[in-house]
């Protein structure tokens, strides 16, 4: 009779009442007790004086410490009571509590190799507990008779029947096989994005293409392992996909128009377009959808059958070379030759400023009302980082030294000549 019959077969009053049992029980509390202390000290020494990945670290080592404690108060209460009584409550807590720390373990670097993945991380509470309650039941000997109930419970669809047991290994099954590819789709990404002799784009797309084989491959193996016939799903899946072609027509135009961008490589990330009204840097790339950043901070989610369909500018297909102009107007008496050797002059000081190929030119563009309208134009080659404060740093400079020089910057102006002033009177 192994422990876990033990319990089964003498967990009665009198085993409850008896010395062991509460010698037993007292270890677990202090076992509890000493948990409860050291997730305190971990929460105010770690967690809450941490930000970020780090904060999320402190959390995951407490999520597996707070077990391993416990599971060594435990180990030391049974090395200190085996002399006197048995302990085989203490021996089942100690397996249990092993399988708790493995199961979190392995979801946690799970999460860790697939970080950041919204969904897993919603759910690994959820899916560390369905684990370990599957194990504690399989320990006890309840999981047999469960699934034989389980097995028991059918129900038809079309000519085919199928177990609650089935839909629920099928689903098990599935879910496992999909973070199965999610781990290795995401080491592949992280060794193929090292691969320098191909472009970014081609790596993205690369990327892709494995992704959604590995999911297919996944979600064959799992549905071949548990037994169940691929040819009836063929024609159910067949019947579902025509019906999803036309109720998804702009969702299946987007992942083609994403795939279609990433092998004519019209667009790459980094790449500065202007979309509408929107001006910005292409952040991402995603099947359905691509980011646009714009200079501001704001992320705008432009679907990529847009990007196909419409007419968009590149700014940088070509030449990452951007161009930014600064107009600037001065008055009449003052001297053009100077003024535009002050601009040019505070224009070359930034270094974010390209000085040749081609270098900065002023444009005397008008003769205005108020003054001599000049224009400053010149070339950067990351405008992904804006251009305000590189305008304001030539306008401060140009108009110290317009100060300096006495280069006037005109304003409007008018002259009322008043005649016949006894008439007002």
């Amino acid at each position: 009779m192994n422990k876990f019959d033990f319990i089964k077969n003498n967990l009665n009053v009198d085993y409850l009442l008896s010395v062991s049992f509460f010698m037993q029980a007292a270890a677990l509390i202090v076992a509890g007790f000493v948990v409860f202390l050291t997730n305190k000290w971990i929460m105010r020494k770690i967690v809450e004086r941490s930000k970020g990945n780090w904060k999320a670290l402190g959390e995951g080592i407490g999520k597996i410490v707070s077990p391993f404690i416990f599971l060594i108060v435990v180990w030391l209460s049974g090395c200190i009571l085996m002399p006197y009584q048995t302990v085989n409550i203490l021996h089942v807590i100690q397996t249990l509590l092993i399988a708790l720390i493995v199961i979190r373990l392995v979801v946690y670097l799970v999460k860790y190799i697939l970080h950041p993945n919204p969904l897993l991380n919603a759910y690994q509470n959820f899916l560390s507990s369905i684990l370990w309650v599957t194990v504690v039941l399989h320990l006890f000997g309840f999981l047999a008779p469960i699934s034989s109930s389980l097995q028991s419970i059918t129900f038809g669809f079309g000519d085919k029947e199928f177990s609650v047991l089935l839909v629920l290994q099928l689903l098990a099954g599935i879910f496992l096989s999909v973070i199965s590819a999610m781990t290795l789709s995401r080491f592949i990404e992280n060794r193929l994005m090292k691969v320098t002799q191909i472009g970014l784009s081609g790596r993205v797309m690369i990327n892709k293409i494995v992704r959604i084989a590995l999911y297919v491959i996944a979600i064959i193996v799992a549905l071949d392992t548990i037994g169940l016939d691929l040819t009836f799903l063929s024609v159910f899946g067949g019947a579902f996909g025509v019906g999803l072609a036309f109720g998804m027509q702009k969702i299946a135009s987007n992942y083609v128009s994403g795939f279609t961008i990433l092998l004519d490589k019209s667009l790459q990330i980094g790449d500065i377009l202007t979309i509408g009204e929107h001006y910005g840097i292409v952040d991402s790339i995603k099947s359905r959808y691509t980011v646009l950043r714009k200079l501001d901070g704001v992320e705008v989610i432009i679907p990529n059958e847009t990007l196909i369909a419409e007419n968009i500018i590149n700014h940088t297909a070509s030449d990452r070379k951007v161009r930014v102009w600064i107009d600037i107007q001065v008055g009449y008496s003052s001297s053009v030759d100077l003024a535009t050797e002050i601009m040019l002059s505070s224009c070359n000081q930034q270094e974010r400023v390209i000085k040749d190929d081609p270098e900065p030119t002023v444009y005397l563009m008008n003769f205005g009302e108020s003054g001599i309208d000049l224009k400053l134009v010149f070339y950067i080659e990351d405008a992904e980082e804006g251009t305000y404060r590189l305008k304001s740093d030539i306008n401060k400079e140009i108009w110290r030294e317009f100060q300096a020089k006495g280069i006037e910057i005109p304003f409007p102006q008018r002259v009322i000549h008043v005649e016949n002033v006894k008439d007002f009177k």
